[in-house]
Order: C-alpha cells, then structure tokens, then sequence
C-alpha cells in the first residue's frame, strides 16, 4: 500500500542534511547555490517541482518575488525582494536582478520544507543598520507603478469582512495563492474561499491584457482550484 508523503516526514529528511560543502561566502552572508540545492531536493524527492508567481511591484519601486514548491500534493510558498549584494532592496530592478530573485526565492522556498533552513535563523530579528537602509530606498525616486484599475480589488474572509485590499491584480492573484496554501496548511477546504471572492476574480482575471499571459494563465489555475476544490 503506498502511504502518502507528510510535511513532516519532508522536514524530517531535509533538515538532518549536513549541508556545509554547499556553503558558499559572499561578504558577510552564508548561502547555497539553487544549482546545489535542487540536485539535493532530486536526490531525495525526484517529483518535486516548482512555480513562480508574478512579481509583486511597491509604490517606491521595490519588488517582491514569489515562488511554489511542490513534492507530491505537499506544497510551500515563499517570497523574497529583488536584492542587491548587501541584501538591500532594490528600486526598479532589471530583469535579470528579478531572475536571480526569483533562484534565491526558491531556495528559501526549499528552507520552508526544512533544506537548509539554519541559514536564514535570525533574518527577521530587529536591525537598525537594515532598518536604516531600508529607510533609504524608500526615500529615494521612484517611477510610479500605475494600478490596474482605480479601486484595486479586495479579498474577503468567509464571514465577509475586507481582509486584505490589492492595488493590481498580479498582487491580487498573489495574494489568493496565499489564501490557498493558507487553506491546505490548515486542512481546510478552498472552496468557501474561493466562492465569497469568485466576483472579485472574475473581475481581476477580466482586467488582464491578454498579452499578460502569465498572470491570465495564473488565474485559470487559480479558477480551476476553486471550481475543483
């Protein structure tokens, strides 16, 4: 009878993984190449795949990206923004900064399902000199990113209460994706979710330009979740 992967049987795997021969040094921070850390996850988890969601674009420039990770019907979700070498965020990133964002995306992604998470211990603790920099890029001029449409779109709880309003709808889509992994995490079902903001999608996915294939194809992934669910 074969028994279905848990999130905690994946955890158990990758975080005993002694990793220290991958490490690599750049100035004052220790990481793992996405080369190395995929070919690890393929030795263990030959299935696995990954997806990139649309970038995410802020009011100062800055830009989020966000990456899947799947291993059979188990999944995580992670984001990251575009960075320089400093780990300082950056204003109007090329495309080539957004595609190096998205590699350091997944292998954060794989820290989730435990693939060298000791590298990002401590991260989120206060840092005034980051702090500092990040006060910065705030500061400095920017383009402005222009919003789809006027009033944005909202994602609503089951209760109907606002839970969160979107500028775009690559931000909206996003942020769906959320609630959805949100949902398996829980073990909760998607479709009352999906349901209570189905106008709103329908509304978001009708706004995309059909030359933004990406997002359009991310919402027919987003319908057939819910319709499925």
């Amino acid at each position: 009878m074969n028994v279905e992967l848990t999130y905690k049987e994946v955890w158990a795997t990758l975080n005993a993984l002694d990793l220290s021969e991958y490490h690599d040094k750049k100035g004052k921070f220790t990481y793992i190449s996405w080369t190395d850390a995929w070919k690890i996850l393929m030795e263990h988890y030959p299935f696995a795949t990954y997806e990139f969601q649309p970038e995410t674009y802020e009011s100062n420039g800055t830009v989020m990206s966000h990456c899947i990770v799947r291993i059979g019907h188990l999944e995580r979700y992670m984001w990251l923004p575009c960075m320089d070498n400093s780990n300082k965020s950056l204003t109007n990133p090329t495309t080539r900064q957004i595609q190096d964002s998205r590699m350091r995306c997944l292998v954060k992604c794989l820290a989730m399902l435990g693939l060298a998470n000791y590298l990002y211990r401590g991260e989120d603790l206060p840092d005034a000199n980051k702090d500092a920099e990040e006060a910065q890029v705030i500061q400095e001029v920017a383009p402005e990113v222009e919003s789809e449409t006027e009033t944005g779109f909202s994602i609503k709880e089951l209760n109907g209460n606002i839970k969160t309003n979107c500028k775009t709808a690559k931000e909206f889509l996003v942020q769906m994706r959320v609630e959805y992994q949100n949902c398996l995490q829980e073990e909760k079902s998607f479709k009352g979710i999906y349901l209570m903001n189905k106008d709103q999608i329908d509304q978001a996915y009708e706004s995309v330009p059909a030359s933004d294939k990406e997002v359009k194809d991310g919402f027919k992934a987003l319908i057939e979740l819910g319709e499925s669910a």
